[in-house]
């Protein structure tokens, strides 16, 4: 065995008994107690005896064993602090804490540490002793596999999540590649999609929105007008105002995203927004009619930063309103058309945004 010098040599930690038996370690300082303990378990389980808690600490770090048998009254650090700081390293391992100077205040503080046992020397019994070192030796190993089960569960489950949003992520760029697709079509909205996704970050984090909702607002602003891919061409890039035929026609564009929308299950929380983000306060938006705070938070705030981004930019038939006038048409359809306070925060923040 390679050896070590110097600060670099770890204490020796050894144990001795059946090849894959449970591990116990006993701390006592009494050579006769030691031999009896010996003598008890050395067929049935690994044992390692050390005398003083000090020389126990290596084996709690290196290996440490499945049940601790420690005096009470140790030299040095005594067996309840032993058993405290074996708990803090280990709190599945099972404490037995052995003594032949027994109060009843000294067993009451070794449970409230979280001792397995309080046992008197000399033994009466020794195969008491025993078999509550058997019994707390397969506590330990049960903990020690929940424990390991537990951690691979987690380690599933994050695995998990990694691929749902590696899932979820490719879904979202490919959408996001057709919406883009979608404007270029049309150099009067390209891009406003994005743009709109942007504003409702600013507006999300000025109205203090958990990092969920931000996710639910600013990715159901990215695919909020998906459902324009249903659109007749000539109606989408018309270069004069909508018949009433073709303004039915293009209201049909929150159904028709929801429904795309609602074929990828990674996506049901921009559900919402995708379908009602042309609601109205007041109750007279579509597709459902909805009022008030029955029209989701995320929705709402869409709305707002699809209006604003609407008015601001050139369309066929008109060139693009200046950011003065569209704010005034914010501040006069707050309460009916919009959200008074989604449209209260975007004044608030708009001078500070880039458009």
């Amino acid at each position: 065995m390679d050896t070590v010098s110097g600060q670099d040599r770890k204490p020796q930690v050894q144990y001795e008994g059946p090849a894959g038996a449970y591990r116990v370690l006993v701390v006592d300082d009494e050579d006769v107690v030691c031999m009896v303990i010996k003598e008890a378990l050395k067929a049935e389980f690994d044992i390692a005896f050390v005398d003083s808690a000090e020389k126990a600490i290596p084996y709690l770090l290196q290996a440490p064993p499945h049940v601790l048998v420690a005096d009470k009254n140790l030299p040095g650090i005594s067996g309840i602090e032993l058993l405290r700081q074996s708990k803090s390293l280990h709190p599945e391992l099972e404490v037995i804490i052995i003594t032949g100077y027994a109060s009843m205040e000294s067993s009451i503080e070794a449970m409230r540490q979280g001792a397995y046992d309080y046992i008197l020397k000399p033994f009466d019994d020794i195969s008491i002793l025993v078999e509550k070192v058997r019994r707390a030796c397969q506590k330990t190993e049960l903990a020690r596999e929940r424990n390991k089960l537990f951690d691979q569960v987690l380690a599933s489950n994050r695995e998990l999540q990694k691929a749902q949003q590696l899932l979820k992520q490719s879904y979202l760029e490919a959408l996001s590649g057709m919406i883009a697709a979608l404007e270029a079509r049309d150099a009067y909205t390209r891009g406003h999609s994005e743009r709109v996704a942007r504003l409702c970050n600013k507006i999300g984090l000025a109205m203090g929105l958990s990092r969920i909702q931000l996710d639910r607002l600013v990715n159901g602003a990215r695919l909020h007008d998906i459902g324009k891919i249903g659109i007749r061409e000539d109606v989408l890039n018309k270069p004069g105002r909508l018949t009433a035929e073709e303004y039915e026609h293009i209201k049909k564009h929150p159904e028709i995203g929801a429904m795309i929308v609602a074929k990828i299950q990674a996506f049901e929380d921009y559900l919402p927004v995708v379908r009602h983000h042309h609601e109205r306060l007041d109750g007279t938006g579509y597709p459902d009619g909805l009022s008030g705070k029955q029209i989701p938070l995320e929705a709402r705030i869409v709305a707002v930063a699809d209006t604003f981004d609407a008015m601001t930019s050139a369309r066929p038939y008109r060139s693009p309103r200046t950011i003065a006038h569209a704010l005034q048409v914010l501040r006069e359809v707050a309460g009916t058309q919009l959200d008074a306070e989604v449209v209260r925060v975007f004044l608030q923040i708009q001078p500070s945004l880039e458009v």
